[in-house]
């Protein structure tokens, strides 16, 4: 009981900031809706291994995976044990994954939270059953049945005897019944927002298409900060696995300044050392990347799954969000350019 009626007033108290069309409420329902279905899934691989107890026929990294603590390994071993389909599974993780943004570096994509939001919460609903059962018996344990928890399972209110009995079917349907629907259909809004976010990442690519010349080629200043930026990742590998080898010796590591690279961009020694570290280099995006996101985020809104629709916006978002991150540093040197010809231009004056 200690696990199910959190469960339950957690996905309760989703819907109530799904009501509220804002950013803060989508947050706050996503996180909800997360933790509820990290517990669920939880309590199934803990049904699942008290059943096992005496056959002992799960593999061993199977029952390292479902008593751990990591939610997608947890997840995968629901997966191969047909309680989860693939799909929702994928979905899960991307939907964690922005959970994990949250909690650790805010969100970017705040205009479509609450949308990510109103599919978790009915993903999660949807497997109320599957991972907890149509019926379920509960361990009598009174201190926890609050209020909420006897609106949330009626059952609660006349049952007496040690082991209660709710109907999990019956709380998900009251659940998605309940659950209002999104301002916009999903496929819509992730359509919309993505190209939205093409939008931003080629206004910023702009700022240093053309260089300091002014007249570069947009696609060689692609492949250029392209090449510079892995190449200066490989240089951190390449110091790193030395480290491992020292601290193996028993030697002191040599400190890397990674920020100091950076002074690098630009010159000829990030293309030797690219050509000695990543002899078969060849760049991610060989041309301008924009019209062709443009194209797979308008077809996002046709999809006829909202987790296929899903699937699809995450991986263009995470290109877009890569090409952004190489860019960025790039785009900073190129501020302090102009702010060097301002200053010269000021001290001519």
């Amino acid at each position: 009981m200690r696990s199910i009626v959190p469960i339950a007033e957690q996905l309760d108290r989703a819907l109530a900031e799904l009501a509220i069309d804002h950013p803060l409420n989508g947050r706050i329902a996503l996180i909800l809706v997360d933790n509820g279905l990290e517990l669920m899934c939880h309590q199934k691989c803990a049904d699942l291994l008290f059943e096992d107890r005496h056959r002992n026929s799960r593999r061993l990294t199977q029952r390292s995976d479902a008593r751990g603590r990591a939610f997608d390994r947890k997840t995968q071993f629901l997966k191969e044990l047909g309680h989860i389909p693939p799909d929702q599974v994928r979905a899960m993780a991307i939907l964690h994954e922005y959970r994990n943004q949250l909690y650790h570096v805010g969100l970017r994509d705040d205009p479509i939270i609450g949308q990510l939001a109103h599919l978790y919460f009915r993903l999660a609903a949807g497997l109320l059953e599957p991972l907890l059962s149509a019926q379920r018996h509960l361990r009598w344990e009174p201190e926890v049945v609050s209020d909420a928890a006897r609106r949330l399972l009626p059952e609660l209110v006349t049952t007496k005897y040690r082991r209660a009995r709710v109907d999990m079917t019956g709380l998900r349907d009251r659940l998605v019944a309940a659950c209002p629907q999104p301002p916009m259909p999903v496929e819509r809004a992730l359509s919309a927002h993505l190209l939205f976010r093409v939008d931003q990442a080629e206004a910023a690519f702009g700022i240093i298409a053309k260089g300091r010349s002014g007249i570069d080629d947009p696609v060689d200043t692609l492949r250029t900060i392209q090449l510079e930026a892995d190449t200066i990742a490989a240089i951190v590998r390449f110091r790193r696995d030395g480290d491992k080898a020292l601290k193996a010796k028993g030697l002191p590591p040599k400190p890397l300044d990674v920020d100091a690279l950076g002074m690098a961009r630009g010159t000829k020694v990030l293309v030797d050392l690219n050509a000695r570290l990543l002899p078969s280099w060849k760049p991610r995006y060989p041309q301008l990347p924009f019209e062709s996101w443009r194209k797979r985020a308008n077809s996002i809104g046709a999809k006829r799954t909202a987790l296929t629709a899903l699937e699809m916006f995450d991986q263009i978002r995470k290109e877009i969000d890569q090409l952004e991150e190489i860019m960025a540093e790039p785009i900073e040197d190129m501020h302090g350019w102009h702010q060097h010809l301002e200053d010269v231009a000021m001290d001519s004056r």
